[in-house]
């Protein structure tokens, strides 16, 4: 019988959801704030235990604070969504004995994950029926004559990706499973909040009228209602984490990985 290498690749896709924890889900995680998310992924698996895989993955996050009932998320009335896309690299541990080399057996292959990766994002929202980029106008005063020293946040940055998962054989090829993992990020402005209110005439003055208006839209629950009053002075907590200083996201969903082999992997190991 032909011998065969212990050192296997896999080509596979993900398809499920992603979401974040951040200032505009008040640190928690928001279930209807959930989208779709897709990955592409190649697996090295060194030997039973180990593997390494390269990930590629897009997904949506979002948030709002008319989620929350609380005079602080009314008075802030915040709302954005952004495009994720990632690139890293995962290391994988196999709690059980990765028998890919045999074609006859059907394993089943809980792992853990993790790794490092950089990605991209861009949040947005969505004033008098536009879309605007937020990041550009800086919101916070990033980038104003009174705030030169306050830079705009970085639009890629670092992700650290940890998750579980597990895959079953379904054939001498293929193997179906579930993965879902958390990504650390390096930035707090994934949701386009991370400091405290500037001066909405310095900021209007560096970007125009439509980023001094989102700088502050708590202007426009107050109008609504007939009234005004400053709720939000400068130098007023914009972000009120309690937890953690930096925002994250997950994704997750199902996998469908095909196993490929060397022409000497035609033959059966038992």
């Amino acid at each position: 019988m032909q011998p065969v290498s212990a050192q296997q690749v896999e080509i596979g896709l993900m398809l499920g959801g992603s979401n974040y924890i951040g200032d505009l889900s008040n640190d928690y995680f928001v279930p209807k704030e959930t989208h779709f998310s897709g990955s592409l992924f190649g697996r090295y698996n060194i030997n039973k235990r180990w593997a390494v895989k390269g990930f590629m993955g897009y997904g949506q996050i979002s948030g709002d604070d008319k989620n929350f009932g609380s005079f602080r998320n009314i008075a802030r009335n915040l709302n954005f969504t952004s495009d994720i896309y990632e690139f890293s690299v995962h290391g994988e541990y196999n709690f059980l004995k990765n028998n890919i080399n045999s074609i006859s057996a059907r394993p089943f292959l809980p792992y853990a994950f993790g790794g490092i990766g950089v990605f991209s994002f861009n949040p947005k929202t969505t004033y008098q029926g536009k879309t605007y980029e937020l990041q550009p106008l800086g919101t916070e005063g990033q980038g104003t004559t009174s705030l030169n020293d306050f830079k705009k946040y970085d639009l890629t940055t670092l992700c650290i990706p940890i998750g579980l998962g597990f895959r079953q054989k379904i054939g001498d090829n293929f193997f179906i499973g579930v993965e879902g993992g958390i990504r650390f990020t390096a930035t707090n402005y994934l949701d386009d909040v991370g400091g405290v209110y500037a001066d909405p005439n310095i900021v209007g003055a560096a970007y125009g009228d439509v980023a001094r208006v989102l700088s502050d839209r708590s202007i426009e629950i107050q109008l609504s209602n007939g009234t005004y009053e400053n709720w939000n002075k400068k130098g007023d907590a914009r972000s009120v984490r309690k937890y953690l200083d930096t925002d994250m996201y997950f994704m997750a969903g199902i996998t469908l990985s095909y196993v490929i082999r060397s022409k000497g992997m035609a033959c059966p190991q038992f």
